[in-house]
């Protein structure tokens, strides 16, 4: 006797590579190194002033030793620090992107021959340049995660050299294919999961608020509404400005009568904290001064 059975639900699970961030994670950085992407292509067409361009390809979660294999050697490598985030990050530009970008630092065309080799001290000192305005670049995608201030470690060439993590760490790893002229390659960013796990937990608690009721939401945004309510702020009337000489100033004494140039019929202006918001036309209520909005400041000076 046969039985059918429906199709299976089971999903293979290699205990060598786990899975650590979630789809939600990998989406949430998919958007913030797309920001850095268009950043990085404005930082190399205004600094190189060449036609440049660089776009995001793919984030996925390696094993830093898979990362590392996958890379040429020699290769431009920038070990960095994103404090207050532990530990430390890669950023890797391809030999032709880089030797192109010298060339164009230095007068070129950013088409010449790209040699296989380690880069000069001189060399390394014009792509810190262009890395350093790079990183700021790195820190504004990064502000809608966390608050980082990326800095320059050290720069390597092999990547054997470049550990920053155990092999067998879990890294997300993002791909960009960036183009300097007709110079064209893959660079990246490889960041250890230890670096990311206080970016993934600020991500869980936000994903905790917003799966919340949506009453709570609404509730929440009548008692904010309720206290701005309740937040005093200054109100003054203005008349136009008097102007005097630096003589008149000097020579003003007790009882003198400085003489308003606002005409009688001509509304006066009313401020909130400083800003002018609404016109209004003097008088008294009782025994007390007080003025009659008669419309928005706006209308009037339109």
């Amino acid at each position: 006797m046969t039985s059918k059975r429906g199709k299976s639900n089971v999903q293979p699970f290699d205990f060598r590579r786990p899975s650590k961030f979630s789809r939600d994670h990998v989406r949430a950085f998919q958007i913030v190194h797309e920001t850095f992407a268009r950043q990085f292509s404005t930082v190399l067409g205004t600094t190189l002033r060449a036609v440049a361009h660089c776009s995001l390809t793919s984030v996925e979660q390696l094993t830093y030793d898979e990362y590392v294999r996958s890379l040429p050697n020699p290769s431009y490598m920038v070990i960095l620090s994103l404090a207050p985030l532990p530990g430390a990050a890669v950023f890797q530009l391809p030999l032709p992107i880089t030797f192109a970008a010298i060339d164009r630092l230095l007068g070129g065309s950013g088409n010449a021959l790209s040699p296989k080799r380690p880069l000069t001290e001189i060399e390394a000192n014009l792509m810190r340049t262009l890395i350093d305005r790079a990183l700021r670049e790195l820190e504004y995608a990064y502000e809608s995660l966390v608050r980082i201030e990326a800095e320059v470690v050290q720069q390597e060439f092999n990547p054997q050299f470049a550990q920053i993590a155990a092999p067998s760490d879990m890294a997300l790893t993002v791909s960009f294919e960036t183009r300097i002229g007709e110079k064209r390659g893959t660079a990246s960013i490889c960041i250890p999961y230890a670096t990311m796990q206080p970016v993934l937990e600020h991500l869980a608690s936000q994903s905790l608020f917003q799966s919340g009721a949506t009453h709570d939401v609404l509730e929440w945004g009548q008692s904010l509404e309720r206290a701005m309510n309740d937040v005093p702020v200054e109100l003054s009337v203005s008349f136009d400005h008097v102007a005097l000489t630096s003589s008149d100033i000097v020579a003003l004494r007790v009882g003198d009568v400085v003489p308003l140039s606002h005409a009688v019929a001509k509304p006066v202006r009313v401020s909130v904290d400083g800003v002018e918001c609404y016109e209004a036309v003097t008088g008294r209520r009782g025994k007390r001064l007080a003025c009659l909005i008669v419309g928005t400041y706006e209308e009037h000076s339109a």
